[in-house]
């Protein structure tokens, strides 16, 4: 039970979740991705949609330093205007590669996002076996929150360490959600209901592997119509697109007992008649015999 709601945990996380395989996705939303809202970075008029925007008059004049400029310190951490420059022409495709060009404002915002990605790279990771989260008593180990985050960002983040706060809160939220649901299903379903539950999941899973086309179907209504008029001439046949469904079902069914059985092992055993056994019921059918014959 638990593994099933697990898998549909990773479905509805990957669906609404805005977790991100690193925090620079964090500084796109944050600074790249809002149209007019105050703390924006225009990025010198460039947004991350590629839309243009009119141009702060106080940049286009503004003095380039050499890369190897400070331009921050932060707890002993340098941040070196090549850096920044690095920084803003990966996440605008090469489009904005100046520091300097950027308002005050923005660069405060920049400043804030290279921090963050230097504190997080600086992290040490926890060993797999440690517990980074509980739920209702129930413990979630680094492990497990390194597969599931490696599951919903496609292999490009591996490590629960190196999110931020608001990301881990985020992940470990999605993976609590079907321990909750396990722990309630199993205060307040029996355990027909929990199998028919189970049930019901496995059989959704295997819609998505089986087709039915139109042409099958179609097939079907024939092959019934023509089974029931010959029963009855005058039986009265429902239209073909009010039993659209039944029909596909039907073969649903039929496709997956299919492979069910294909994939089955089947043994018979027969219980195999023994030599004295045999000799036995002869031995009875000849003393009854016998007695016939006297009476």
């Amino acid at each position: 039970m638990k593994k099933t709601l697990k898998v549909i945990g990773f479905i509805a996380f990957i669906a609404v979740s805005p977790i991100t395989a690193d925090a620079l996705k964090n500084s796109l939303t944050n600074i790249l991705n809002e149209n007019d809202t105050p703390g924006m970075v225009n990025l010198d008029g460039i947004s991350i949609s590629g839309k243009t925007k009119p141009q702060a008059k106080q940049n286009t004049l503004a003095q380039s330093r050499p890369p190897n400029t400070i331009i921050s310190t932060q707890k002993g951490y340098k941040i070196r205007k090549s850096e920044a420059d690095a920084f803003l022409k990966n996440v605008t495709k090469g489009k904005v590669d100046d520091f300097d060009r950027l308002p005050k404002k923005q660069q405060k915002l920049v400043i804030k996002e290279l921090v963050k990605i230097h504190t997080l790279k600086n992290v040490k990771s926890r060993p797999a076996t440690a517990v980074v989260a509980t739920v209702n008593g129930i413990s979630i180990t680094k492990k497990e929150a390194d597969d599931f985050l490696k599951t919903v960002s496609s292999g490009r983040a591996k490590d629960f360490d190196k999110l931020d706060n608001k990301q881990r809160k985020i992940l470990i939220g999605d993976l609590a959600r079907p321990i909750v649901i396990t722990d309630i299903a199993d205060k307040n379903l029996t355990a027909e209901e929990k199998d028919a539950a189970l049930k019901q999941l496995w059989i959704r899973k295997q819609r998505e592997n089986i087709d039915v086309s139109s042409e099958e179907m179609l097939a079907l209504y024939e092959a019934k119509k023509e089974k029931a008029l010959a029963a009855n001439p005058n039986a009265e046949i429902p239209p073909y697109i009010s039993i659209g469904d039944v029909l596909k079902n039907e073969i649903f069914e039929k496709k997956m007992m299919e492979r069910l059985m294909k994939d089955a092992n089947i043994e018979i055993h027969y219980e195999a008649v023994r030599p004295l056994d045999v000799n036995n019921s002869l031995n009875d059918m000849n003393q009854t015999q016998h007695k016939k014959e006297t009476t």
